[in-house]
């Protein structure tokens, strides 16, 4: 078995993370010097680390909270015991023991070496509730193979809240050694170089690939020798916008309302609203000079994630401190910002999702099974703003910039490249994970839609602490790459980095007014700004209420993704040809050759009556499936080989209630894989939380990028997974015990699409099982609310060509469906999994509840 060996000087417990890279890169192309290192788009993962995925023996759950994983005593516990085993080698560490307190109450957590005490966190030792602190305890001997306990106590009313343990190597072990043995565990990476393999395997996989297409992209660029050559090239991107945002509503009539002014001596706020789609409201302030000869030239003002949107007063600042220089502005509300929050609750019209960005992913997941992203979606209202902006007769048309810091200014940058009526663009530290988040991909796509700015003149301005810099100075030398190719200055494109954060606070506001001066013949207002005096938000908000939904009705997001679905939704009616359609839209090609089956055994256990076989095999090159065979010491004549995949991964102990021993249990040889990115090969310690009303946590974002990366070289994570099942069959085929052994893919959550999926594409599967998987695709779109793991999601324009039950229609084999979920993650009834799923004499649906009740069915395939 091949493994990365890199060295390891630190060693962490988290449930915290570390945060993802994205570095950039560029290429040397005729005589323009750049970065020849196509590194760009590294998508990292969580370097394992010892007590990195602990059991929770009792009393515990894992939360995420403020950014960062914690273990907590269950409500209602008052003990708790977490336990791993230590698999460094033998020595000195320093054990330190991050937590926060939530409690004034002397509840502890002990932390226990082969069960002798180590040391102890007592929470409430002269720390308010919900501070940050650690405790170390010094030159501890730990021995490899050292089982390690975390035992919690609750006094009073606190969780008990443990975000990491990291263990530092200090020096020599200088005890008396235990020679302790390897545990029995059913983990196949133990070694921290395992581990790190495990870890960073899909990682590492997708990196590979992207860093391939950026070479692509370099390559290419550097055969541009002419400005028509970049033009055209740049021509190309354009013709391919609606592939990377999905495809963009018609113009409609706007119809604007202006609902008041707020009169000051030297400019006028207008309060109003329009629609950018028909009966979709964007709320918005127009700032107009007073005592100004016009037109003027206008700046459209693009706000970042502030819950405000618009009277943010940041932005009410950089609005007021540009009309004060004769600029006529609009500033709009984002969707999910501002008044235009789309998840209210209807009796009370309480908001129920908090925060613009918990708001934006909300939205952004069911917008791609749509074929249609948030981005299009905000690039839409920004279209639509500038439109409105060009009907008023104080504007100067041939004058309009765009303005905007973090997620605003990535909106700034994006608008500049799609509609040419923007000739002057400043953003601040342009971001924002649902606002570059396009069809294909991620960065690379970026990079391709910034090159139409050129070659527009485009500031970025960054705070020095940000630590942005160098990440948004590589977007800058691309686009000035593009300058110099269509014949023009490249320092029209530039960065400036000036004293701050992540904010645009003065001085960056300083650095756009000098910006849009420069080009827009100006530079007599200065760029120095008065004291400004801002409104309290009521007083902008367009609508009585501060709610669009609340004042004005219409449409949100969500019920437009729903229309959406009514007129894509078109699978074909040829069976032969919806297979080749759901193919090709997941990226599962059918006719690559593959590579010869590897495989690599790591020894036998045996659990009563079972023997556990720990084995790997290779699904395609760097890629490795984790698996256990386990197989009855009495197997049932003429029964199948059942081949589990979950995603929640495959069995790490030993449980009888685990569905892989249940099976064993009643005579049944499993083998259960994890697929890539999911249990040891998952690129987080423990796989996300599924929260009702989520944004993306940092442990999400992960999995999500890899996924959302992924069909920008042609392959779904949803078609990856099914074709490391469909090696599993290969694999089960190669044992000479099976031959003549009928074959059935049991999946549980989404593990159920992999075996419905396998199914179709692989004549060899005799038998389906799907076992608490998501009964339609439709749920999550024509339903406000979902409650599913977001890996669902990531199937671009999924819609366009299947439904889940048209994977059950296609799947002409035996089909048992154990307790088919909702949109919610619920329990569906028999009557509505019937009546969604469909009825037929292959399709058995089971909704009792338990799962050990409905495996009395699988008799079925006996």
């Amino acid at each position: 078995m091949k493994y990365y060996n890199r060295k390891i000087g630190l060693f962490v417990l988290p449930f915290t993370i570390i945060s993802l890279i994205s570095l950039n890169c560029s290429a040397q192309i005729s005589a323009i010097p750049l970065n020849t290192e196509p590194k760009a788009f590294a998508i990292s993962y969580v370097k394992p680390t010892e007590f990195d995925n602990p059991q929770l023996i009792k009393g515990l759950e894992i939360i995420d909270s403020d950014n960062r994983r914690f273990i907590q005593l269950k409500g209602g516990s008052n003990y708790g015991l977490a336990e791993d085993y230590f698999v460094q080698p033998t020595g000195k560490y320093n054990v330190s023991v991050y937590y926060m307190a939530d409690s004034l109450e002397k509840s502890e957590v002990k932390v226990m070496i082969n069960r002798r005490l180590a040391g102890s966190v007592v929470f409430g030792s002269n720390k308010f509730a919900g501070s940050s602190s650690h405790k170390t305890f010094a030159r501890i001997n730990i021995e490899k193979w050292s089982r390690i306990d975390l035992e919690f106590n609750k006094k009073g009313s606190g969780k008990c809240r443990i975000e990491k343990v990291i263990f530092t190597p200090t020096g020599a072990f200088d005890g008396k050694l235990k020679s302790l043995s390897e545990p029995k565990s059913l983990k196949l990476y133990q070694t921290s170089d395992e581990r790190l393999f495990g870890r960073a395997m899909l990682s590492d996989f997708v990196n590979s690939r992207i860093d391939s297409l950026m070479a692509k992209r370099v390559n290419l660029l550097s055969t541009l020798k002419t400005p028509t050559e970049w033009q055209e090239n740049q021509n190309k991107t354009r013709s391919q916008l609606e592939k990377f945002f999905g495809k963009f509503p018609e113009r409609t009539p706007l119809h604007p309302h202006i609902t008041g002014k707020i009169i000051h001596d030297k400019y006028t706020v207008e309060r109003l609203y329009f629609q950018s789609q028909p009966g979709y409201y964007v709320t918005a302030n127009l700032y107009i000079p007073t005592n100004r000869k016009g037109p003027l030239p206008a700046v459209l003002l693009t706000s970042g994630h502030s819950s405000p949107g618009k009277a943010y007063s940041r932005y009410q600042t950089a609005s007021i401190g540009l009309a004060l220089k004769g600029y006529i502005v609009l500033a709009i509300d984002p969707m999910g910002q501002g008044e235009r929050f789309e998840y209210l609750d209807p009796k009370s019209k309480e908001i129920t999702i908090q925060g613009p960005v918990d708001e934006h992913y909300y939205l952004g997941r069911p917008s791609f099974l749509v074929n249609w992203t948030l981005s299009g979606l905000r690039v839409w209202d920004c279209i639509r703003a500038v439109d409105y902006l060009v009907s008023r007769r104080e504007v100067d048309t041939s004058k309009i910039a765009a303005v905007g810091n973090s997620g605003g200014g990535q909106m700034a940058l994006l608008i500049t490249a799609v509609d040419t009526r923007i000739k002057v663009c400043a953003a601040g530290h342009p971001g924002g994970q649902m606002e570059k988040n396009y069809l294909p991909g991620q960065n690379l796509i970026d990079r391709q839609i910034f090159s139409l700015i050129a070659p527009r003149p485009v500031r970025v301005i960054v705070g020095e602490k940000s630590g942005e810099a160098a990440f948004h100075r590589k977007k800058i030398e691309d686009i000035q790459l593009f300058n110099e190719g269509l014949g023009f200055d490249k320092n029209r494109a530039q960065i400036v980095i000036v004293d701050g954060v992540h904010d645009l606070k003065y001085p960056k506001r300083e650095k756009v007014y000098e910006w849009l001066n420069h080009w827009f013949d100006k530079e007599v207002e200065g760029a120095t700004e008065p004291a400004i005096q801002t409104e309290e938000p009521e007083a902008l908000w367009a609508t009585k209420s501060g709610l669009t939904l609340t004042s004005l009705g219409g449409e949100t997001g969500q019920t437009l993704n729903a229309k959406r679905l009514k007129e894509i939704y078109k699978p074909a009616s040829n069976i032969i040809e919806l297979k080749e359609r759901i193919a090709k839209r997941i990226g599962l090609s059918l006719n690559e050759k593959k590579a010869q089956l590897k495989t690599h055994s790591s020894g036998t256990y045996y659990y009563g009556d079972l023997s556990v076989e720990k084995l790997t095999y290779h699904s395609e090159e760097g890629v490795e499936i984790p698996s256990l065979l386990i197989t009855p010491k009495n197997v049932k004549a003429e029964s199948p080989v059942y081949i589990y995949a979950s995603d929640r991964g495959k069995p790490t102990q030993f449980e009888d209630m685990d569905v892989p021993f249940q099976l064993a249990k009643r005579g049944y040889i499993v083998l259960a894989i994890d697929v890539r990115g999911i249990g040891e090969t998952s690129p987080t310690p423990s796989l996300p939380l599924t929260v009702k009303y989520s944004d993306c946590t940092p442990f999400q974002w992960f999995h999500d990028r890899l996924a959302i990366e992924s069909p920008g070289f042609g392959r779904t994570m949803l078609a990856m997974r099914t074709y490391d099942v469909m090696r599993g069959i290969d694999f089960v085929k190669s044992q000479k015990e099976f031959e003549g052994k009928r074959v059935v893919v049991y999946g549980k959550g989404l593990g159920g699409l992999w075996a419905l999926l396998a199914s179709i594409y692989d004549s060899r599967v005799n038998g389906v099982v799907t076992d608490g998987t998501l009964a339609s695709y439709k749920l999550l779109i024509t339903n406000k609310y979902y409650k599913v793991p977001s890996a669902y999601f990531w199937v671009p324009g999924a819609v366009c060509d299947f439904d889940i039950p048209d994977l059950a229609r296609l799947t002409l084999k035996q089909q048992i469906w154990i307790n088919p979920i909702s949109g919610l993650g619920e329990n569906l009834s028999s009557f509505n999994a019937v009546s969604i799923i469909g009825s037929n004499k292959n399709i058995h649906i089971v909704t009792s509840g338990k799962t050990s009740d409905a495996l009395n069915d699988l008799k079925l395939f006996n």
